[in-house]
């Protein structure tokens, strides 16, 4: 025994250490010990504690990555193997990522991220993911007919165009954005000086709303091109993926930045990245997606015919599940019972509809507001939809990132476009309706040059597309509730109501439950109200 015991404290302690104390029964922190942990952990002996900023995540993930292997109190595996240590935490995630594939360690690590000047097309790349968390510029509340230092609009010029190509993609880029100037300059004039707001009353509140509007209606004329700037914070394992996935996309832009935030990220934690181009790990994942993509396309050319007609119906409800929403009750009871779950449905079969029905609505609850939603049993229930709609409306529901089988297809000027009311109302139509004649122009001469991805950039956020995703009912909640709120954007609020309609369709019960759902059609200053609360909270900050 005492072999064994001197053995193990030969492995696991360094003789040489001053932060640890040793004997034969158990380990000991040393007031140095103490002292060192105090600058890195928030408590030195209690059972919870967290990590300052003084200490990298490397060595945190390193540090816990060790847990499956010792028995010490992390704080004492932190004093024996990496005070004081520069590089064992770098040589250990090495080992233990790129040798052993501990994809769990690459969860235990983060990283704030920045993309600057990445297009609308590549924004939406880099979103996908749902690890992950994203902020970008809104078009909604920031006017984009700011020029750069070199007297630029702020959108993209795909690389590799023929010089006649490049110049005719760039004078007509250049006046969708003066239209676009014209359009969201005057929508704010014609807001400001058809507001029944008294003058008194026409605070800084009052123009951030009216701003808003016109940003609102404006952003359709945005071309896909549009530059913004993306904030990241992402999980080393997510950052992972999504380098891989751009890496594989067809577009240039997208396999470019992919090797700038590969390059950029092994600044700040190589040991997580190592994987991404070692030819029998990275680079042939990347080639696996490439190659599915790929060959699926090629399919779907093959026996699938174009159609770009006028869809039946802007939202579709495709599928459902469970057919009776009542049958979800066995999933809210199963926590709370000893009975397997086939059991528990056997009982349940014999109950009266009542029953059944008193069994969801004792889970949802009495909710006081919109953030009181029901269990995960309600993960169970699932909604599929077919959407066509513009693409401003798919930038804000993508944004959503508990959803599944999220996908969407090429854009194309060809599903057409809706012209505002207030368009209209302020004679701006013949400059609103000029853009997209002008993105149509574009897309035609670069898909008649060969550049199909490339011409997507052309396209408008007021264009149409199709796209689908399915979501739970838990999800549904958090989606109709949020998205029917008074200051959304009017376009996805229509959509997102016709979707809780159709839920409430085949599902009453469970739609019943959404009643933060909000059906008012006014959407006049819709922000003002939000503007003024948010003002009202910074004063008392003050």
């Amino acid at each position: 025994p005492s072999k064994n015991l001197k053995k193990k404290t030969k492995n696991e302690i360094r003789k040489d250490n001053l932060y640890l104390s040793k004997n034969f029964q158990n380990i000991e922190i040393t007031p140095a010990g103490k002292q060192y942990l105090e600058k890195i952990v928030t408590n030195t002996d209690k059972n919870v504690y967290a990590f300052k900023d003084n200490v990298s995540q490397q060595t945190v993930a390193a540090a816990m990555a060790r847990l499956s292997r010792r028995p010490d109190d992390m704080r004492i595996t932190l004093l024996d193997e990496f005070a004081n240590s520069d590089d064992n935490d770098e040589q250990l995630l090495k080992r233990v990522i790129t040798a052993y594939g501990d994809d769990s360690v690459q969860q235990l690590a983060g990283l704030h991220l920045v993309i600057e000047n990445a297009s609308n097309l590549l924004t939406k790349k880099i979103e996908w993911g749902r690890l992950a968390a994203y902020l970008e510029q809104s078009t909604r509340y920031i006017y984009f007919d700011k020029k750069d230092k070199d007297g630029k609009y702020k959108y993209f010029v795909p690389d590799g165009l023929p010089k006649d190509l490049a110049s005719q993609y760039v004078e007509i880029m250049d006046q969708i954005f003066k239209n676009y100037s014209k359009i969201v300059r005057s929508l704010t004039e014609h807001i400001r000086n058809h507001s029944d707001i008294k003058e008194s009353e026409r605070d800084q509140a009052w123009r951030n709303a009216t701003k808003a509007q016109a940003c609102d209606v404006a952003r359709a004329l945005l071309p896909v091109a549009t530059t913004s700037t993306v904030g990241v914070f992402v999980s080393a394992q997510a950052l992972e993926d999504m380098i891989m996935r751009l890496l594989s996309d067809k577009t240039a832009e997208a396999r470019s930045v992919g090797r700038d935030i590969l390059s950029e990220s092994r600044k700040v934690m190589r040991a997580f990245l190592e994987r991404v181009d070692i030819s029998d790990r990275g680079v042939l994942t990347i080639s696996h997606k490439a190659f599915v993509r790929d060959s699926s396309e090629e399919i779907a050319d093959k026996y699938l015919p174009p159609n770009y007609g006028l869809a039946n119906e802007e939202l579709e409800l495709t599928d459902f599940w469970p057919k009776n929403e009542l049958d979800v009750a066995a999933d809210i009871l199963y926590e709370h019972s000893s009975l397997s779950l086939g059991d528990i449905r056997s009982e349940i079969d014999k109950w009266s509809l009542e029953n059944k029905k008193e069994v969801i609505d004792r889970y949802i609850g009495d909710r006081l507001n919109r953030r009181h939603k029901p269990g995960r049993a309600f993960e169970k229930v699932h909604y599929s939809w077919d959407i066509v709609c513009d693409y401003g409306i798919f930038r804000d529901l993508q944004r959503h990132r508990m959803v599944d089988d999220l996908a969407w297809q090429k854009l194309t000027p060809r599903y057409g476009y809706n012209v505002p009311d207030l368009v209209e109302e302020a004679g701006l139509i013949d400059v609103y309706e000029q853009c997209f004649d002008l993105s149509l122009s574009l897309y035609s001469m670069l898909q008649a040059a060969g550049y199909i991805e490339e011409a997507q950039y052309a396209t408008l956020m007021g264009h149409k597309m199709r796209w689908k995703l399915t979501f739970n009912a838990r999800q549904a909640y958090h989606l109709v509730e949020l998205r029917t709120s008074s200051q959304g954007h009017p376009t996805y609020r229509k959509i997102v109501q016709n979707m809780y309609q159709k839920i409430c369709e085949v599902h009453p019960v469970i739609g019943a439950g959404m009643k933060f759902a909000n059906l008012d059609d006014s959407h006049d200053l819709v922000r003002l109200e939000s503007e003024k609360r948010t003002k009202q909270k910074l004063n008392k900050l003050k």
